[in-house]
């Protein structure tokens, strides 16, 4: 078997950390992992981490070391910025960073994966064409994505790598510290919730309650990445990547409480940026109280993004077809996956 060597840049967040998890798990599959991020993630497996600030191009230069095994790379990097302009600098800027000294030191790619998401479709601007194809014109103005895919094309012109990209929607798993993760915002939102003898209400508006929404389970996604990077058929395409059924919140709402055996209440528009502020010692009591791992608060969820989920009125789609017709068929329930996810966050004792 050849050796496949993966190249996971921001390997601290959500995705590229259970990505690398997960190829490390099997190791009748072979992979080895090289994974950037500026600190060292917490994970599972044992990684050759290679600390890197990819905005610094001499840190790209110097840091990256020895790349000549590389056969594929898994772009997974995001940095938020405080205006959407920002936000697109910081994080084009950074993927031309990495590609430029990147490439030269490999001496057999076989694939570059960059990770999207449906920002690519305008869904943060407003209401949006549901459900989205991948050959739907990007929204205006357009996110990052562009830019980072037209310089993956000019990379590849008289190369012989291939590329992908995959957008997912609200992506939920675990990490510690991910900017993006519906997951870790729901349990510690729950927790908090039930140790203050509260219903569970719905923290953001009542149009959004009902909207039509959908989610991404970061195995389903992960594998997806795999195999778009591996399989022939998938080479130089875009594939939306959701678990296959969306819902509404009001729906999903109480079956969430009844998970944490607590009353489901009704929309109660909170900021949790600001409802969480001062819960830290709470959470800590709570850490102490059940014998948790230590975590903290504000580091495990990211309550900044669960503001601007559940303040999207507008319907939430993507269609999955092309990827089936491609050859990529898997599904999951979404009622399943929070219920799964949830047993692994107690079996972590992340949660009580």
């Amino acid at each position: 078997m050849k050796k496949k060597v993966a190249l996971i840049a921001g390997v601290g967040g959500t995705c590229g950390a259970n990505l690398a998890e997960m190829l490390l798990a099997d190791a009748s599959e072979g992979w080895q992992v090289i994974g950037l991020s500026r600190t060292r993630p917490e994970l599972k497996v044992d990684i050759d981490h290679r600390p890197v600030d990819l905005l610094d191009p001499s840190q790209c230069e110097t840091g990256l070391g020895d790349l000549s095994a590389v056969t594929h790379i898994f772009w997974t990097a995001l940095l938020n910025g405080k205006t959407r302009e920002e936000e697109n600098q910081l994080n084009a800027r950074m993927f031309v960073n990495f590609m430029d000294a990147a490439l030269p030191r490999i001496d057999a790619l076989e694939h570059v994966h960059v990770l999207e998401g449906v920002k690519q479709y305008g869904y943060d601007l407003g209401p949006y064409k549901t459900p989205c194809r991948e050959d739907d014109p990007a929204g205006q103005p357009p996110y990052f994505y562009v830019d980072q895919h037209a310089y993956t094309l000019k990379c590849q012109q008289g190369a012989d790598w291939g590329w992908s990209t995959t957008r997912p929607g609200a992506v939920c798993g675990y990490s510690y510290g991910g900017r993006i993760n519906l997951m870790t915002v729901l349990a510690a939102y729950a927790t908090i919730m039930k140790e203050l003898g509260e219903p569970l209400y719905f923290p953001g508006d009542e149009a959004t309650f009902n909207a039509l929404t959908f989610a991404t389970d970061v195995g389903l996604l992960n594998r997806m990445m795999v195999w778009a990077s591996t399989d022939p058929r998938a080479a130089n395409q875009a594939f939306n990547a959701a678990n296959g059924d969306h819902f509404r919140w009001c729906h999903m709402w109480p079956a969430i409480a009844a998970m944490f055996d607590m009353p489901a209440g009704p929309v109660r528009t909170t900021r949790l940026t600001e409802f969480m502020a001062d819960k830290g010692p709470l959470w800590q009591s709570i850490i102490e109280k059940h014998g948790l791992e230590k975590t903290e608060l504000q580091k495990i969820a990211p309550w900044g993004y669960a503001d601007t989920v559940f303040r999207r009125y507008w319907d939430n789609g993507i269609s999955t077809v092309k990827a089936n017709q491609f050859g990529f068929t898997e599904m999951i329930d979404s009622y399943q996956m929070m219920q799964r996810i949830f047993d692994e966050f107690r079996a972590q004792r992340v949660i009580p």
